[in-house]
């Protein structure tokens, strides 16, 4: 089968888990039936059956799709970072416009670490994502030690590992305390974090932006 004839699949197949993820945002696990989803879609509830085996896989298909989205622009983030200022600044602002256009994205990933309490499977998926993000970010940061653009310091691998908690701390602050977003004394501070932890060094505040 060619890419043009897997187009359309393709097309439909984004449509349901984008309204697969809209339910659950809004109405979370419990709420989000398949009625809810297909009304969403546009589609019938029998057709979602195809793609998705049921409430878990659902959750773990859309969970999976966000870790797509979430890779695709971390590559982006440091394609365009020649420097660890760069990274830094363009890591934060990135973070901070994704929560104001997609609260769903956070949203959801804080809803699958709640259900991964109860479910082996949601386990399994967040458990596999983080580790993908965290190794993918800590591949980022040794290719910029290797090309120069960072000197040494602590191993990426912890690097990885704080920046991900500083991320996933801020998104929870930010879902429980919304007006947060409009610190911007916070956001220098996470520049300045992050910087910090990629550089091994402590950095002077910068000025207001």
């Amino acid at each position: 089968m060619t890419q043009t004839e897997n187009t359309p699949e393709r097309e439909k197949t984004a449509l349901i888990l984008a309204a697969a993820a809209q339910v659950l945002s809004r109405h979370g696990y419990a709420g989000a039936t398949i009625t809810r989803v297909a009304e969403e879609a546009g589609v019938s509830r029998g057709l979602l059956h195809y793609y998705f085996r049921n409430k878990e896989d659902m959750l773990a298909k859309v969970l999976r799709d966000n870790m797509g989205t979430g890779s695709e622009i971390l590559d982006d983030i440091f394609r365009a970072s020649s420097t660890a200022e760069h990274f830094a600044q363009r890591l934060t602002t990135v973070f901070r416009d994704m929560y104001r256009a997609k609260h769903e994205f956070f949203t959801l990933f804080m809803e699958g670490i709640s259900i991964s309490r109860q479910s082996e499977t949601i386990m399994k998926q967040m458990s596999s994502m983080y580790k993908e993000f965290r190794f993918l970010l800590q591949k980022h940061i040794e290719a910029m030690r290797e090309s120069g653009n960072i000197g040494p310091g602590m191993p990426a691998r912890g690097i990885a590992l704080l920046i991900t908690g500083l991320l996933d701390g801020l998104g929870l602050q930010l879902l429980l305390i919304p007006d947060m977003e409009d610190d911007n004394e916070l956001w220098k501070s996470l520049e300045l974090g992050i910087l910090t932890l990629v550089k091994g060094e402590v950095q002077p505040a910068t000025a207001d932006r």
